[in-house]
């Protein structure tokens, strides 16, 4: 659903994940951060939303400019570029979504083998969708990483010691959930042949990755980069939704009344230490990527690392562990994505909806009716005349895996309490 009504290139920063895999698809390598690497099809074609039209075009390799994105670990573009061929714009951004989606799914599946009703939320989660079926590298990462912990909490020795690696290779918010292991290890009281088979797999794909950003960007952490109270309020507004537009969002009051449950979850379900030293471990890292990047920013917002939608990488750990046993948690995010997509989206990619006639709620309006929005020959696809179809599915399946969680504190394994 989500893949089929979002517009060509309006998901995040994803037509620079678009260009560099076709610079690697086409050249057979990954572009230095200085470089031109953004080909002329994509930097001169019609973009939402300043286009609402689909315009396609023929795939050249005459480069413009230099992206930013070649900052990005090489892993996830060397494995996926090639697997399309570029025989058109519009066919290359949906196999490449495609692509992401069938990601998506690894995730929901591995999240499912540590708790499957948390599977269940994580699918109903708006900015996790929007993040994971957009043209990038984050489904992969994130899929990767959730298989990792998977393995670990199952002890798949062999499964840990090769999903890590690819984990910490693919990219580089995936480093600080290896407080993961060392952990899991210490409660499931590991043996040393384990924990040296996977640490040296590890350290050798951080040695890689770091050798390639090194060489492609000049930064070990390929980094090319304040003001902190604007960042704190664009991080929390991006964690509770990242819009389409990037313009509309949620409301201060919609963010408390949306957020105010989780919170309570959160602090009701306590939750074992392996999830808080991986939300530590996570929250060190981005104040780590956000002073990194407001070096080359001294007077204003740093380029990166105030986003909230990163945060969402966790949630194979935060959902399991903290929300899933909540029947009423489930309901709430259910209605919430219904209401933050069908209402408020899927409008707002139709151009229905605009910062002149903002609502109770969010910062573009007027409301409409869920379901109603007209995505012809906006949307990317495919589906995208099935979207309703596919949201009734969607909640069908949902009400009938609700009916069969008739214990509210049960999960599928066992959590380490230290």
């Amino acid at each position: 659903m989500q893949c089929a009504a979002m517009p060509p290139y309006a998901g995040l920063d994803e037509l620079y994940h678009v260009a560099r895999l076709s610079f690697v698809r086409a050249q057979h390598r990954n572009p230095t951060i200085t470089e031109p690497s953004i080909p002329q099809y994509l930097a001169s074609i019609p973009r939402w939303p300043d286009s609402r039209v689909i315009v396609d075009r023929r795939v050249d390799s005459h480069y413009v400019s230099p992206n930013y994105e070649a900052q990005q670990p090489s892993l996830y573009y060397s494995v996926v570029a090639p697997l399309v061929p570029g025989r058109s714009a519009m066919f290359e951004l949906r196999a490449w979504r495609m692509l992401s989606v069938f990601f998506a799914l690894i995730i929901v599946l591995a999240t499912a083998s540590i708790d499957w009703r948390a599977a269940l939320l994580i699918v109903s989660l708006p900015t996790w969708e929007t993040l994971v079926t957009r043209a990038s590298n984050d489904a992969f990462a994130c899929a990767i990483v959730t298989i990792g912990i998977a393995a670990s909490m199952h002890r798949k020795t062999v499964v840990e010691a090769i999903a890590w690696p690819l984990a910490i290779a693919a990219k580089l918010y995936t480093w600080p959930m290896l407080i993961v292991l060392p952990v899991l290890w210490r409660s499931q009281r590991a043996g040393w042949r384990r924990m040296v088979f996977v640490s040296v797999a590890c350290a050798i794909a951080l040695s890689l990755t770091i050798v390639d950003l090194s060489h492609r960007t000049r930064n070990p952490l390929g980094l090319f980069a304040f003001r902190i109270g604007d960042m704190v309020k664009i991080w929390i507004a991006t964690l509770a939704w990242t819009s389409g537009p990037h313009l509309d969002a949620l409301k201060p009051l919609a963010i408390v009344i949306y957020l105010l449950p989780f919170a309570i979850a959160v602090a009701r379900s306590r939750g074992p230490a392996v999830a808080w030293w991986a939300i530590g471990a996570f929250a060190f890292a981005q104040v780590i990527n956000a002073a990194a990047y407001a070096r080359n920013a001294p007077n204003g917002l740093p380029a990166g690392g105030k986003e909230g939608w990163y945060w969402y990488a966790l949630a194979p750990i935060v959902v399991p562990f903290f929300l899933s046993r909540f029947r009423a948690i489930t309901w709430w995010i259910v209605g919430w994505d219904v209401l933050i997509t069908d209402v408020a989206l899927f409008h707002d990619y139709s151009g229905a909806s605009s910062p002149a006639h903002p609502t109770a709620l969010f910062r573009w309006g007027p409301w409409h009716w869920p379901f109603t929005a007209h995505l012809a020959g906006i949307g990317v696809g495919p589906f995208v005349a099935a979207i309703v179809v596919l949201r009734l599915i969607h909640l069908a399946a949902f009400f009938a895996l609700q009916s069969l969680a008739t214990d509210d504190r049960s999960h599928n394994l066992p959590l380490p309490s230290s």
